[in-house]
């Protein structure tokens, strides 16, 4: 039964990464995927790496005995900040409204600190209970042009392309007139028979 789950679990991760629109999250880097009492339970985060910045967290809940998504679980999700930081841990309420593959609960994480947050999933259905708890590293939000230098570079790139393109071009051209030129100097010489 355990393999089933974890069958489930990947087959719904590898269609959310490829099916899923990028800024949307809804999948993205497995976390962790664990049985956790009556269920099995995977986390996936959005971008890769996290960065001090919005952040897409998505959980995928599956029964434990046979495989099958759990649809109507209340699934909450507590960051705790890195050692040492004076910030508050955050408790986000992961829904499928906020999913846009409707098989997860997501939530939006906003950290306000890099280093490695703490995440304790909770997941509970009637009288059912599970617990999942990894370590989120965040980096530091890459800042002015490091954060979009690659959009920069693209139109200096394509306009060198097309400067060496056009003077290639000439160079041909200039190489075909002269062999056109003294092709025509070779025909309007008199030959001599003698």
């Amino acid at each position: 039964m355990r393999r089933v789950a974890e069958l489930a679990v990947l087959a719904v991760w590898t269609l959310t990464g490829t099916l899923s629109p990028p800024v949307a999250g809804d999948g993205g880097t497995m976390r962790v995927v664990e049985p956790a009492g009556p269920f099995v339970v995977g986390v996936f985060s959005t971008p890769e790496p996290l960065r001090v910045a919005p952040a897409d967290l998505s959980v995928l809940v599956l029964e434990r005995a046979n495989g099958r998504p759990v649809l109507d679980a209340a699934v909450t999700l507590e960051l705790r900040p890195p050692d040492g930081s004076k910030d508050a841990p955050q408790r986000l309420e992961a829904t499928h409204a906020q999913a846009t593959n409707k098989l997860l609960y997501a939530a939006t994480f906003r950290p306000t600190v890099a280093g490695e947050w703490t995440l304790h999933v909770t997941v509970e259905r009637g009288t059912e209970a599970a617990d999942v708890g990894c370590p989120l590293p965040v980096a530091r939000d890459r800042a002015g042009l490091a954060a979009i230098w690659p959009y920069l570079a693209i139109p200096p790139v394509v306009v060198a392309l097309y400067a060496l393109r056009a003077w290639l071009s000439g160079r041909r051209r200039q190489g075909v007139r002269a062999s056109v030129r003294s092709a025509s100097s070779r025909s309007a010489t008199p030959m001599s028979t003698g």
